[in-house]
């Protein structure tokens, strides 16, 4: 009789699964193997029929290619940069909102709208802000009597735009910090007055422990992120000037579909994902020392 239910209960289980593996097989496993395939081949585009076998020649050739170096650079910039500095404005901007003042709601209403906008037309709206003519903020730089920049133009300023950008778009980032801001006991804030902690030793005693595995979250989906940066390379400034904002997803885009080497974007592809899944291991291990679960403790 147990045997039978727990045949019974095994099957149901796969039952409900099924359609997750299903996606998970036609969605994920097929393009992933298909990708390995044909990064070892010379194949110029997807589907073709009329390649041969070049072993770790893409790979090589890959390695050999500045553009390649450049557009790593680039991204790693962004890793090392941008995501410290998109996650701390995050848990400012959440901070900032955590406040009981009259009319809150609607000040984060209105901070989480951008976020509701497509990425697309944000880039548009991005692009008539810092537009080095008649954007915005020259606009009101000029009324100051300071110079026009060339915010997307130049090479030492389309970065911060960028990232400056991801902070815009950081909406939903911000809503994990709240929620993990709520969820912070308060009576270890009133021990800690008690004891005569002040607001930055209840920040870094208190809050920062409590709310450390939301922050390891947003710091892993916020390098994933930035490693598959795409659209605001390409809709803000084509990846220039001067291959400044070239990333390696874009130089992927480039290689495909206007080099026309399929097995090269493919093998770009194939590195793009080692080296996220490297990242991600190496955070998850040295998270440990300075994630604080409460359950376990």
């Amino acid at each position: 009789m147990m045997k039978s239910l727990r045949k019974y209960d095994t099957l149901l289980f796969f039952l409900f699964i099924m359609p997750w593996i299903i996606g998970f097989t036609i969605f994920f496993l097929i393009p992933f193997g298909t990708s390995v395939f044909y990064a070892f081949t010379d194949a110029k585009l997807p589907g073709a029929v009329n390649y041969h076998f070049v072993g770790f020649d893409n790979f090589i050739h890959m390695i050999d290619d500045p553009i390649f170096l450049k557009s790593l650079l680039n991204t790693m910039y962004f890793v090392v940069f941008g995501v410290p500095i998109v996650t701390a404005g995050m848990l400012v901007l959440a901070m900032l909102l955590n406040f009981n003042v009259k009319g809150i709601a609607l000040f984060r209403t209105f901070y989480y709208l951008p976020t509701l906008v497509p990425i697309v037309a944000t880039v548009i709206i991005w692009r008539l802000v810092f537009n080095a003519e008649f954007g915005i903020l020259n606009a009101g730089l000029g009324l100051l009597g300071f110079d026009k920049i060339d915010w997307i133009g130049g090479e030492h300023t389309i970065k911060p735009v960028i990232i400056l950008l991801q902070v815009w778009i950081s909406g939903s980032g911000v809503l994990i910090f709240l929620a993990a801001l709520k969820n912070v006991p308060r009576h270890l804030y009133e021990a800690a007055e008690i004891d005569g902690a002040a607001g930055v030793r209840k920040f870094l005693s208190i809050t920062l422990p409590m709310i450390s595995p939301s922050i390891l979250f947003v710091i892993i989906i916020q390098t994933m992120y930035n490693f598959q940066m795409f659209t605001e390379a390409l809709l803000l400034s084509k990846g220039g000037p001067n291959y400044a904002a070239y990333t390696f997803v874009y130089n992927i885009y480039k290689s495909a579909f206007t080099d026309l080497k399929f097995s090269m974007a493919m093998s770009q592809s194939i590195f793009l994902f080692a080296l996220i899944s490297l990242v991600t291991f190496v955070l998850m291990k040295i998270s440990n020392r300075f994630v604080y679960y409460e359950g376990e403790r």
